[in-house]
């Protein structure tokens, strides 16, 4: 995050320079921790400092450890045993006052933070021989708050990369005043990050002995943020693996450039992570922290990058992370917010989301006071439901094994405000008296010019730091201890009551409708468990008829309400006319809305979703729900079994219709009726197998309209590939004139007559014609005859009751694009269901077809991007976008990994600055 990307500027302090060392807002006392005794693996200390009685009321917690937390060290010394940490971290209560916290760590002695009454404590062994005598210095801090004007860089190249940086930076203390397995959808399910953390050689140098203590406090706040019931989910960061890297040579390439150190940290964590979900040491996403400064394409003042929705992809899910203080924490939980698919408040997709106080929660790109009482956004928690719903996260559903219990030591208590200093702004860096801004902002001392100055990140005290007497910082806040209790104890959230149902997405033909309920009976609090189970429930409404509207179906009037809007490959051009396309969509995406341009063969997905309601295809009942396909019947309910039988009738036993079929066997050249269909007429299928198999014979089917026009392959054009034809509100599945077996289906009634012809050309073999479909029985005998030319047509049509080939609907294509199969059962069956073998076997629909015609998302290179200086040794990056066969940007995951380009980013301007 970055303020402003303006320097820090020094304030003089108004302070001789003797006194420096007393110019902190903190107290400090020497104290020896008295143990009062354990039970069931509590502990009960007591200390006595600043002329009141603490007594902290201690129990295990190490939950963001996982069961096989494992720690490695590369070109380091050895684990010891003291590396087990399992065993250290405790969380509690102070003087059992309910809004009190304590988190510390009780190896090597006591440190950590605690927090009574609005005042944070900060604990650890006393240097020197005091320690040896048991004596902890005991410091009274203020609490941290989030940088006014902190700004996440994030330029606008590295946005429409998929690639989020965070920028740093220091405001100066004039400018205070400035910013003072596919689940279900919809089902609430735990999830756990199973995380890696690795901390570089600068931060082994840096930290020393402190640094494993010091990655898992950072990642225990992180680890709360995330159980905050205002991201309406239950998302559990565990830690699996710590690698310290003492070696550089051992490690990954790490330099300023922030977007080249993410892809050489992403590209070297996979070799350490073991493909298996089941193994031990498997984790979903790596963090690397570094002292390095990270620099952005422009500035400098980088804290932190990372790519978004990656978290359950093996190459992407990762972040880099520079260690600037405890304030560090916050930038781990913002980064993995990008990993979990979240943009920045201020984006396009959270506008009409978020109300007016966007600027004050954990994704802001401008991070003011965070609201500590909902950090997440309603933007945040709408995404990571939505990319969690969407099939994205199913990495996360296994739960760890017998969890460690976990270090919940506030970080205020285990680092007090000097020690804040340190890590912000160096070794020689104090505490600033800064009384005005008690648990908001810490002050930090400098020198500027040979004078005096006091500095700040916008960065609150750490929680648990001493702000007064018998009080600490909590959330920004100088609270008593004795209200620890309110702070730390769990409370389980509950669901509350179903809310009314919502607006139906339709007026008719059968729409969809929406309750909801919130985990709110009670809300969740202090890391307690957020709702498991069903948040949202949907049903069927408006099923009723709609009226007649030209016989266009409703998915049809979607395509449509576009035809004003041109699209690349048409650029500016005229507004062509769309129309719904089905054939070589990919099951997986019939609930987008993929229109054709009539008379062409471009097709675009026009809305990444169609409304509730709409059929999923023209041949199932199942209809589109939030973008994806429900079982529904054709009663228009969903989870109805109701089926349309063969007559078209809803529940019916298909009685009340009869099946009339006929072959031809002989045409001459040129245009031939076959069969006019009447209206009415269902489950059409008309089918001509070309001579030997071959993919042309010379002979084809057409289909011409009552009123002479042709529908398919008139005027000697054919269409050879697979289409469906949308007429008259009816869809006609054509397999195109290529196909071994040409064919032509319809399932639903047909809304007016149409007649098959057959197109012969040249002296080739005769056709092989055959069709069947089903009519209404008349109501009188003979009332009702089927429709022929003359006695010496080549027509022979005769109702036939025997086996027929029945057939399922394709599967998954093979492949997402270029070239793939899809395969389908095709069963033979009698006419009351029953499996038979007395179908006729040249006559067997194929049960593989190619698939994929959807060109394959290809590699698109920008332009280099200016030099980040002017002289000495700068770097260029240039945009590398993945782009969609309809010109939108895709996930860089979409295209192909081994024929992406390189040199996305060179060293530029090598001159030496004069």
């Amino acid at each position: 995050m970055r303020t402003g990307g303006r320097p820090p500027v020094p304030v003089l302090v108004p302070v001789l320079s003797a006194l420096l060392g007393l110019c902190s807002a903190e107290r400090q006392a020497l104290v020896v921790p008295r143990r009062l005794g354990a039970a069931g693996g509590r502990e009960r200390f007591r200390l006595e400092a600043f002329g009141e009685r603490l007594t902290l009321e201690l129990e295990p917690d190490s939950s963001f450890l996982a069961p096989d937390f494992t720690l490695q060290y590369l070109g380091g010394p050895p684990p010891s045993p003291e590396d087990d940490l399992s065993r250290c971290f405790y969380s509690g209560t102070v003087n059992r006052d309910p809004s009190s916290a304590a988190a510390v760590s009780l190896c090597a002695g006591m440190r950590g933070a605690f927090s009574l009454r609005g005042r944070q404590y900060l604990i650890q062994p006393a240097p020197g021989i005091a320690h040896r005598r048991g004596a902890h210095l005991l410091r009274l801090r203020g609490a941290r708050r989030a940088a006014a004007g902190a700004r996440c860089a994030v330029a606008e190249a590295e946005t429409e990369e998929g690639m989020e940086t965070e920028a740093a930076g220091s405001e100066p203390a004039g400018h205070a005043e400035m910013g003072s397995r596919r689940k279900k959808r919809f089902v609430s399910s735990p999830r756990y990050v199973e995380t890696m953390l690795v901390a570089d050689q600068s931060m082994a140098e840096f930290h020393g002995s402190g640094l494993k203590h010091y990655l898992l406090t950072l990642l225990s706040v992180a680890a709360k943020l995330y159980k905050h019931p205002s991201i309406r989910n239950s998302i559990s960061l565990v830690v699996v693996k710590i690698m310290v890297i003492y070696e550089e040579r051992k490690g990954p390439d790490i330099s300023s450039n922030a977007a080249l150190t993410l892809r050489n940290f992403c590209s070297w964590q996979k070799q350490h992570n073991p493909p298996s979900d089941r193994h031990a040491e498997h984790y979903d996403t790596a963090i690397l922290f570094t002292r390095q400064d990270l620099c952005g394409a422009k500035t400098c003042d980088t804290l932190g990058m990372a790519d978004v929705g990656t978290v359950c992809d093996l190459n992407r899910s990762c972040s880099i992370i520079e260690d600037d203080g405890l304030q560090a924490a916050f930038t781990t939980a913002h980064e993995l917010g990008h990993v979990f698919n979240m943009p920045h408040d201020d984006a396009k997709q959270c506008a009409g989301i978020n109300g007016i106080s966007r600027d004050f929660h954990m994704m802001a790109s401008m991070l003011s006071n965070l609201d500590r009482s909902q950090p997440w956004s309603p933007c945040s928690a709408y995404m990571i439901t939505t990319f969690l719903d969407n099939g994205h996260g199913e990495c996360l559903l296994d739960k760890p094994h017998k969890p460690i219990q976990l270090p919940s030591d506030l970080p205020g208590t285990l680092y007090d405000a000097n020690r804040q200093c340190q890590f912000t702004f160096g070794d020689e860096s104090k505490h600033c008296p800064d009384a005005a801004s008690t648990c908001t902002t810490l002050w930090c001392t400098g020198t500027s010019g040979g004078l005096l100055v006091c500095q700040t990140k916008h960065f609150p005290w750490a929680d648990g730091t001493s702000c007064g007497e018998g009080k600490w910082c909590m959330n920004g806040k100088c609270v008593n201890k004795t209200e620890k209790k309110h702070y730390d104890t769990p409370v389980h959230g509950s669901w509350g009551s179903w809310g009314a149902w919502g607006e139906c997405s339709r007026t008719c033909g059968g729409g969809v409708q929406y309750s909801f309920r919130e985990c709110d009976n009670p809300v969740p609090r202090n890391g307690g468990k957020y709702c498991e189970g069903k948040r949202v429930q949907y049903r069927s409404c408006n099923i009723e008829d709609c009226p007649d509207n030209d016989g266009k179906t409703f998915r049809e009037e979607q395509c449509e309400k576009h035809n004003e809007f041109s699209k690349s490959p048409f650029g500016s051009g005229p507004a062509v006319e769309w129309t719904p396309k089905f054939a070589g969509v990919s099951p997986k995406d019939r609930c987008k809305l993929v229109c054709r341009a009539k008379g062409t063969g471009y097709f675009f997905v026009l809305q990444p979703k169609v409304v509730d309601g709409t059929l999923c295809s023209p041949d199932s009942t199942s209809v589109c729900v939030q973008g994806q396909c429900v079982k529904a019947g054709c009663d228009r309910m969903i989870g109805s079994n109701k089926k349309f039988d063969k007559c078209g009738i809803c529940g019916g036993n298909g009685s009340t219709c009869k099946k009339v079929s006929g072959t031809l066997v002989r045409a001459k050249p040129g245009y031939h009726d076959v069969v006019t269909i009447p209206a009415g007429a269902t489950n059409i299928e008309v089918k001509q197998r070309n001579h030997r198999g071959a993919r042309h014979d010379g002979s084809f089917l057409a289909i011409k309209a009552a009123d002479g026009t042709y529908v398919l392959n008139g005027d000697y054009t054919l269409s050879t590939l697979e289409q469906d034809i949308t007429y008259k509100g009816s869809v006609l599945r054509y397999s195109g004139s290529s196909a071994a077996l040409e064919r032509i289906r319809s399932f639903s009634p047909l809304k007016e007559p149409l007649t098959i012809q057959v197109l012969t050309v040249g002296d080739l073999p005769q056709p092989k014609i055959k069709f069947t479909y089903f009519v209404k029985k008349p109501t009188q005998p003979g009332s009702e005859k089927v429709p022929t030319r003359k006695k010496e047509s080549f027509n022979a049509i005769r109702e036939i009751i025997s086996s027929e080939w029945v057939i399922e609907e394709w599967g998954e294509c093979s492949k997402s694009c270029g070239s793939g199969w899809q395969r389908r059962a095709v069963e033979c069956r009698d006419p009351q269901g029953r499996l038979a073998a007395d179908c006729a076997r040249e006559l067997k629909p194929s049960d593989v077809r190619p698939c994929a015609d959807v060109p394959c998302p290809q590699w698109q290179l920008g332009d280099w991007s200016p030099c980040s200086k002017t002289c000495g040794k700068g770097f260029k990056k240039r945009l590398l976008k993945c782009i969609s066969y309809d010109g939108s940007v895709l996930p860089q995951e979409s295209c192909e990994p081994s024929k992406k380009p390189k040199h996305l980013i060179d060293f530029c301007n090598v001159t030496d600055c004069s």
